[in-house]
């Protein structure tokens, strides 16, 4: 009898639920906003209420499930199953979300970070296939990352390795970040701080079509600002070439930490397209004097911003 998976990924902004079958065939998702606000039970609940209701309207039961594999932005406690800190949706930190999901579903439930998920997703089945080495990045509201060593996810010693986000990149621009560090690629390049900027500058009096596109100053996000690129806004190019210069630094750093050339990037803030992704390219190859003679590679991934979603869901055929 063929068992069926469950892939969620929770985003800071989105939560993205899948279903699978056993040859990792996506059957149907469901997409909803996260509440960030909500706290810990009303959370699990509202997980749990999607999975049954997309079992429902598949004709299947948590009978029929092998497991759920579950992303979150968060920093992971494999072995336990505990989100530990959590920047974006506060009532997951130190939450013991395996079981209190495995205790509502009544099936085998996994954990991983969510830039650690969509990394192996890109490993095992999409645009890294065919490297043994590679970095993923998740260009999103925050910026995540996750490593694959020698054929393998690399998770470090206490689960955190991969967090590039956090990675030091300036000691006088950005943001106030979570991890307390004003400076760190996150605070500067991520989709929630490059808003942040643009709704700063027009504040500050900048006249930009960026406004007309998102209606009110509180509405700024990154769809406003793509949109106005398009028409070659002086607001929106600043904006875009500032986060892009700024994770041109980071993967240069990246190389000359493990010596990996191969990125592959995701995530909402890569839909800006070329003139965004050119320009980040730029600014690495500008920083790094070993491109050269071995030219990196920047490889947009296969399954775009629902890379988490399947490797949650891989997570189970993992341990098979």
């Amino acid at each position: 009898m063929m068992k069926y998976r469950v892939g969620i990924d929770v985003g800071a902004t989105n939560m993205k639920i899948g279903l699978f079958d056993g040859d990792m065939n996506l059957l149907d998702m469901m997409q909803t906003l996260t509440d960030q606000e909500a706290d810990l039970n009303r959370l699990m609940d509202f997980i749990e209420g999607s999975v049954r209701l997309l079992l429902t309207r598949n004709d299947l039961n948590t009978g029929d499930l092998e497991g759920v594999g579950a992303a979150l932005p968060s920093y992971i406690d494999y072995e336990k199953g505990v989100a530990l800190e959590t920047s974006n949706i506060m009532s997951l930190s130190n939450a013991p979300v395996r079981e209190l999901l495995r205790a509502r579903l009544g099936v085998k439930v996994m954990l991983e970070n969510d830039a650690n998920a969509a990394a192996l997703a890109e490993h095992t089945m999409g645009a890294g296939v065919n490297y043994d080495n590679m970095i993923y990045t998740a260009l999103s509201t925050g910026i995540g990352g996750g490593l694959i060593l020698n054929g393998r996810l690399y998770r470090g010693m206490h689960g955190m390795a991969g967090e590039i986000g956090h990675m030091f990149v300036s000691d006088s621009t950005g943001y106030p970040c979570s991890c307390g560090v004003t400076g760190c690629v996150q605070s500067i390049s991520s989709g929630a701080n490059m808003a942040k900027y643009a709704t700063d500058r027009i504040k500050e009096g900048y006249d930009s079509s960026i406004l007309n596109y998102a209606g009110t100053l509180s509405n700024i996000d990154m769809e406003a600002v793509g949109k106005a690129l398009q028409s070659n806004d002086s607001l929106a190019l600043e904006v875009v070439n500032r986060g892009a210069e700024y994770l041109g630094r980071m993967f240069h750093s990246l190389n000359q930490i493990f010596d990996i050339n191969i990125f592959i990037y995701g995530g909402g803030v890569a839909k800006l397209g070329s003139r965004f992704i050119d320009r980040m390219i730029a600014a690495y190859r500008h920083h790094s004097l070993i491109d050269q003679h071995y030219p990196a590679q920047f490889i947009p991934a296969k399954f775009g911003d629902r890379a988490g979603m399947y490797g949650a869901a891989l997570l189970l055929a993992q341990e098979n």
